[in-house]
């Protein structure tokens, strides 16, 4: 299985953290967010992983080569301009256009499964129904009103994207931040700049092909688009990480296979994520939920609340902070 990795963005809303950073590089619970698609991804054992790349596209290929297993073909397309997600995939082509199936996923996709073979049991479903493509979908408050979604008939079907049904439809639910793609879609993506949604998965439809919503109950997307949404999305995780349900322990193994080094100071027990080479003085306070990552510096009697520090920050002595992301 070959799969492209979108990465192509500004991350405006999630300034400041995206000013030296490309979003999917950004970490989250001390790994880049790109080691969420990239992992899940890796369950359908991967051959090739491409990712592409705009704004600062070093911090995206620093990241992916440090992440992705040694043994995977690793590649990269850049877009001077950005071409959105079709022409994202139309400009990965030739690494893509070899296999009968192959996946795509959106570069910041911070999700999390109950089962580890979700991705698995998407790829058998889009092979039984002979599908153009298929979309990971789940429900979430505000779909198809407040934001656009997948509108799908009552075969699981989807009629079309955005606010508004187009005909007959079942229900609208979110999507996930994943695709399954047949090699037909080569035949139908335009050269240069397109939207895989509105541009070629609509007229597709339209024309009679099948387009599929698989559907996930069991799994959690989380909102990291702006400073607060990314405070509140670790904070849920790290609870799945204390409760040790199945969203914990399929996080649990994310972090032990692509984390930093994290067992010396690490205590989910109390919201606690420190990866083993940051330096931290003994009168430290820890409130809340922290995470704390590689090769961070935190002086004496510093009080922290809520926070996430991201790798090679510096933290005076005698501060506090409170509900910050700190760089």
């Amino acid at each position: 299985m070959r799969a492209l990795i979108l990465s192509a963005g500004l991350g405006e809303r999630l300034r400041p953290l995206t000013l030296t950073r490309a979003k999917p590089a950004v970490e989250f619970l001390n790994m880049p967010m790109l080691a969420f698609p990239y992992y899940w991804l890796n369950t359908l054992s991967l051959s090739d992983v491409v990712f592409n790349t705009h704004y600062l596209p070093e911090t995206i290929r620093h990241a992916a080569m440090h992440v992705v297993d040694p043994n995977k073909h690793l590649h990269f397309t850049h877009e001077d301009a950005i071409l959105g997600s079709g022409g994202g995939i139309w400009n990965a082509r030739f690494h893509l256009q070899w296999d009968q199936t192959f996946a795509v996923a959106n570069g910041d996709g911070v999700v999390t499964f109950q089962d580890s073979d979700t991705l698995e049991q998407m790829y058998r479903f889009h092979k039984d129904k002979k599908a153009l493509a298929t979309l990971l979908t789940c429900p979430l408050e505000g779909v198809g009103s407040k934001i656009p979604g997948v509108w799908l008939d009552k075969y699981g079907e989807v009629t079309n994207f955005g606010k508004t049904p187009k005909k007959d439809y079942l229900e609208c639910l979110h999507y996930a931040s994943f695709m399954l793609f047949d090699e037909k879609i080569w035949k139908l993506l335009p050269e240069g700049s397109s939207n895989i949604l509105y541009d070629v998965l609509e007229p597709a439809i339209s024309d009679g092909a099948k387009v599929y919503g698989y559907r996930v109950d069991q799994m959690h997307w989380f909102e990291t688009g702006n400073v607060q949404d990314y405070l509140s999305a670790t904070a849920q995780c790290l609870e799945y990480l204390r409760l040790n349900n199945r969203y914990g322990q399929r996080l649990n193994e994310m972090l032990t296979k692509l984390a930093p080094m994290f067992e010396e100071r690490t205590d989910f027990s109390k919201r606690l994520l420190i990866a083993d080479s940051a330096e931290i003085a003994n009168t430290t306070s820890f409130e809340g939920f922290s995470v704390v990552g590689e090769n961070v510096k935190i002086g004496a009697n510093v009080e922290i609340e809520n926070c996430v520090i991201l790798s090679g920050a510096e933290i005076a002595p005698g501060s506090k902070h409170k509900n910050s992301v700190i760089s």
